[in-house]
């Protein structure tokens, strides 16, 4: 195993379990679909049905909805099984997974009921930040402009497109706390225009392309709060607030890359030979420090991302509040373990050679993805800057 404790160990619940056991069931197609899957610019058909029949869809949805009922830092650990196989699958799934569970705790129970009883599977995707004026009207919002980043949009059924509530002139409507409304509204996915633009050197398969959304009235049932609001479920994901919740299953993601950099990098430096090495590669003590050093980092980020994650959850069930120190320490986790496993992956690069710069190399496909990675707006190094913000005063107050 790669990693500090077996998979089983640190499966908190059955459940988890089971749905690590799915993902890894896929595995095997996952990797022989990857480079299709980068090709092609999108997940391939037998992995996005592969996704759906198992339950992998659907895995953070309550259980009272049929859904998996995973918490939150569950989820996140399936997601990474998922990313070790490949980057582009475990992104795209992740971004429409999550983002389908969230709104799912927002809406009013018989919109719930309407959507998940449709026959196509309720999956959503899109850019729910807000972009745009939606206009109030009578009703509902009229929603209009273009979007980006619509990540899993090419197997979604719903997309979603964040905005500020407008009068007609598209001046905001201040909310009671006098700042404006930032809300997301969900539309089928006919009514939306895309422009199959994703066209990039990593994470190529994600489908995160740019839309339109052409002066569409979204009735206001349709239609959730962004950041704070009341939440319709009592889940512990609901309970997290989306400021806290929003960026966490991006680690994930980029635990499941540098895992699996360190995997190839340790099978192609196995018996390899360079010239002047009296040894193979894999056994040259200054390759052995470095992987040593490398792989006691990832394993430190991961205990990281799973701690800030899991002591959030315990604390909002044991029926506190998010806190202001909870939302800085995902801040800072988010952007310093993008920093940690961007040089894990920079290590794998660095030794692996011609495999890891072949156009067509597994290796050469996860550095790229990484790469890709670490430009969401949601690691960017000015999180830790804010983190840094609220950290700072509680060791400014420690008794010197």
């Amino acid at each position: 195993m790669t990693e500090t404790l077996t998979h089983e160990a640190i499966a908190d619940s059955a459940r988890e379990a089971d749905y690590l056991q799915r993902a890894r069931s896929i595995a095997s197609l996952i990797r022989e679909e990857a480079a299709a899957i980068e090709s092609d610019r999108t997940i391939t058909k037998p992995v996005a049905d592969a996704l759906v029949e198992l339950g992998l869809h659907g895995m953070l949805i309550p259980e009272e909805l049929g859904g998996g009922g995973l918490l939150p830092s569950e989820g996140m650990r399936v997601f990474e099984e998922v990313a070790k196989s490949d980057a582009s699958t475990g992104w795209a799934w992740m971004a429409s997974e999550w983002g389908t569970a969230g709104v799912i705790g927002y809406l009013a129970s018989e919109v719930v009921e309407e959507l998940l009883s449709r026959d196509e599977k309720f999956i959503v995707a899109g850019q729910l930040l807000p972009r745009h004026p939606g206009v109030q009207v009578e009703g509902g919002y009229i929603i209009n402009g273009g979007y980006s980043f619509a990540s899993g949009s090419d197997h979604a059924t719903w997309i979603g497109a964040g905005f500020y509530v407008a009068d007609e002139q598209g001046n905001p409507i201040l909310g009671e706390n006098g700042q404006p409304q930032a809300r997301i509204a969900l539309l089928p996915r006919d009514q939306v225009e895309f422009e199959n633009n994703w066209d990039v050197w990593g994470l190529a398969g994600t489908g995160s392309h740019d839309y339109t959304v052409s002066k569409k009235f979204v009735p206001a049932e349709y239609t959730t709060p962004t950041f704070g609001g009341t939440p319709t479920r009592s889940e512990t994901m609901y309970k997290l607030t989306n400021e806290l919740a929003g960026g966490l299953p991006h680690a994930s993601i980029a635990l499941g890359i540098a895992t699996r950099a360190l995997e190839l990098v340790a099978n192609v430096t196995a018996g390899k030979m360079r010239p002047n090495y009296t040894v193979p590669v894999g056994d040259a003590d200054f390759f052995r420090i470095e992987f040593a050093r490398k792989e006691a980092n990832l394993q430190a980020a991961r205990l990281y991302v799973y701690d800030v994650t899991r002591s959030a959850e315990a604390v909002v069930n044991a029926g506190d509040p998010v806190t202001p120190e909870h939302v800085a320490r995902v801040q800072q986790m988010l952007s310093w373990v993008h920093e940690v496993t961007s040089d894990i992956v920079e290590f794998a690069h660095r030794w692996g050679g011609s495999q890891s710069i072949g156009r067509t190399s597994t290796l050469g496909r996860f550095v790229r993805d990484m790469h890709v990675a670490t430009q969401h707006l949601l690691v960017d190094p000015k999180m830790l800057v804010d983190a840094a913000g609220v950290l700072l005063p509680v060791y400014a107050q420690a008794e010197v």
